[in-house]
């Protein structure tokens, strides 16, 4: 890029929550600059899970209504653009739970009441017969019932963030793959008046770093402040997947399956007819330099834990055929989305978020709407990163 380019903002970080962001707020008309220091989703995005829900959050209403609105404006956007575009299936959810585990039943049915009070659409709870009626595949014993949650949807997450990339660019905006961000220019109060890159320098008062995993590295590099990357309220947690080959002839899984108490485990449907498995135990046998025989180790466990509730499934025979790897996901340290200013600076904007294939949509909606007026919209208030004593004013 020759000479210095002129931007409303620069959004940094071409996942899935910087591309959703930048669509926003190119479509607030804003002129947008995406930079990328690799290649669009090609980090956290393309090793995620990819599972949409406003299920798994009941404990803070807020909370549970910030990932309801994603799930719903990912509604809004296959009415405007189709579910193939956007790489969504909308599969629904089942959570299966044995009568037996009397702690997780009684758990998963104060989910379902949870949820019915919240007002989240399509939840309801099916029987045995039901169960094995939407899930032909299973091995059901007779008293496992399920929470079904027909607003819960799974995404081909980096389809979806190279679609709303490409209608950046549609828009009149430009993304910058292969561009890391290095400095931030500041006048002498200190605004922003630009972004130094690799390629070349972008003039804009304001940026949004939306840079996952590595958030505090980015805004210690950005800023020459080394204290972020010491005392930014953010954790790195690495989650382990195993992506199947085809299942065809046969569909083992119609929706998002997740299997609560004893041997825990989720597994969805992917688009090319596999099964893509993660559970909370094997995350826990990995770490983000885990040696291939150790990934190899818990990926063995999930293919013969998903066999033993699909017969038809191969299981451990397949396992030189799956891909298996790593997502090393942003998690605030309260579990909670942080988004908004960064207290303190003037034009400088952070998002970083666990959940961030569900959350996306709106919190980069919610984004765009910020830095576009001005005023903090009230469903975005109690994620602020004020409320982390580092921040505190």
């Amino acid at each position: 890029m020759s000479g210095d380019a002129r931007f409303d903002i620069v959004v940094i970080g071409g996942g899935i929550v910087g591309c959703a962001s930048a669509f926003w707020l190119a479509r607030r008309g804003l002129k947008v600059a995406l930079v990328e220091r690799a290649g669009i989703a090609q980090g956290t995005t393309g090793n995620s899970f990819a599972w949409i829900n406003g299920t798994s959050k009941t404990a803070d209403e807020r909370y549970h209504r910030l990932n309801a609105l994603g799930a719903a404006i990912y509604r809004e956007l296959c009415a405007e653009f189709g579910e193939d575009r956007l790489g969504l299936n909308p599969s629904g959810m089942l959570k299966l739970v044995s009568r037996r585990d009397e702690a997780a039943y009684a758990a998963t049915r104060e989910q379902a009441a949870r949820l019915a009070a919240f007002g989240y659409p399509g939840t309801c709870w099916v029987g045995n017969a039901e169960l094995a009626a939407m899930e032909p595949h299973l091995a059901l014993p007779g008293d496992v019932e399920a929470l079904y949650a027909m607003a819960d949807a799974c995404l081909d997450a980096p389809a979806f963030a190279r679609f709303m990339a490409q209608q950046v660019r549609e828009m009149g905006s430009q993304v910058l793959e292969d561009c890391a961000a290095r400095t931030l220019e500041m006048s002498d109060d200190g605004a922003i008046t630009a972004v130094l890159t690799d390629q070349g320098r972008l003039a804009t008062p304001r940026v949004l770093v939306s840079a996952g995993p590595g958030t505090a590295e980015v805004l210690s590099e950005l800023t020459g402040y080394d204290g972020f990357a010491a005392r930014f309220p953010l954790n790195r947690v690495p989650g382990l997947l195993v992506v199947t080959p085809s299942t065809s002839p046969r569909r083992l899984v119609r929706r998002v399956l997740y299997m609560a108490g004893g041997d825990e485990f989720h597994v969805l449907p992917t688009p090319d007819g596999g099964l893509k498995v993660g559970a909370d135990d094997t995350d826990g046998m990995v770490a983000e330099d885990a040696t291939p025989q150790r990934m190899r180790e818990a990926a063995r466990i999930l293919l013969e834990r998903t066999r033993a509730w699909l017969p038809a499934f191969e299981g451990e025979a397949c396992l030189d055929r799956c891909r298996i790897g790593i997502g090393v996901r942003p998690y605030p340290q309260d579990g909670k989305t942080l988004a908004g200013e960064l207290p303190g600076s003037r034009g400088l904007f952070v998002i970083a978020t666990h959940s961030g294939v569900t959350l996306s949509p709106a919190v980069g909606r919610l984004m765009a709407d910020l830095i576009a007026d001005g005023r903090t919209p009230d469903a975005l208030a109690p994620f602020g990163l004020e409320r982390f004593q580092a921040f505190a004013g």
